[in-house]
């Protein structure tokens, strides 16, 4: 897969999570796209997890209400594929709320999702 550094939008696979990396802006879209193309990567392996690393992204905080619910529903629409688990990796220094209610959604549509500042913690629950 492409460098994260190249791309606003891109995947990686991590042993058996997804790490979905999110830099700069980016459309809903554009988001749609890298994650369905790795899901429909015949070379993936079986997976455990998704990992979403919004550190970088500049995107998230200004995302509307609609935009999260779809981008809510398409992840959790898609969670079986990662075996129902979802890490969100928020920048340090900014404000969490909508990354908390994506995670209550998340949690609502009966995903096992977590939201942390720091990936190593979101590898470390992955593991779990």
């Amino acid at each position: 897969m492409a460098s994260p550094l190249l791309m606003p939008v891109s995947c990686e696979f991590e042993g058996s999570v997804l790490l979905l990396h999110l830099v700069g802006t980016y459309s809903p879209a554009e988001l749609r796209a890298a994650v369905g193309a790795a899901l429909a990567d015949p070379a993936r392996p079986s997976l455990t997890g998704l990992i979403s690393d919004l550190r970088f992204s500049e995107s998230v905080a200004t995302r509307t209400l609609g935009d999260m619910t779809s981008i809510v529903g398409f992840l959790a629409y898609h969670a079986a594929s990662f075996g129902n688990r979802i890490a969100l990796v928020v920048p340090e220094n900014s404000d969490e709320t909508i990354v908390q209610m994506a995670t209550v959604d998340l949690q609502t549509g009966g995903v096992d999702a977590a939201s942390f500042r720091d990936i190593s913690e979101a590898r470390a629950w992955m593991k779990r």
